[in-house]
């Protein structure tokens, strides 16, 4: 679902990211966000502290919208 998110992306769109704790956000909070219009995607199988993926999600979002696009 992050690729997709990155794909729908369109110049000057903005776009927020919520990263929870280690535990993972509560299903309340989920639920909330969700009603705001947020969409869930996730960073892949792998366990991150919650200081580690944000760089993570960066790293990846870089990777995608700077440099993927000039491989192809």
């Amino acid at each position: 679902m992050l690729m997709q998110t990155f794909e729908n992306l369109k110049n000057k769109d903005a776009l927020w990211a919520v990263f929870g704790p280690e535990g993972g956000l509560a299903p309340k909070e989920v639920e909330t966000l969700l009603d705001k219009g947020f969409v869930k995607a996730g960073l892949g199988p792998r366990i991150m502290r919650a200081e580690t993926a944000p760089l993570y999600f960066l790293a990846s979002m870089s990777f995608y919208l700077e440099l993927a696009h000039d491989l192809g």
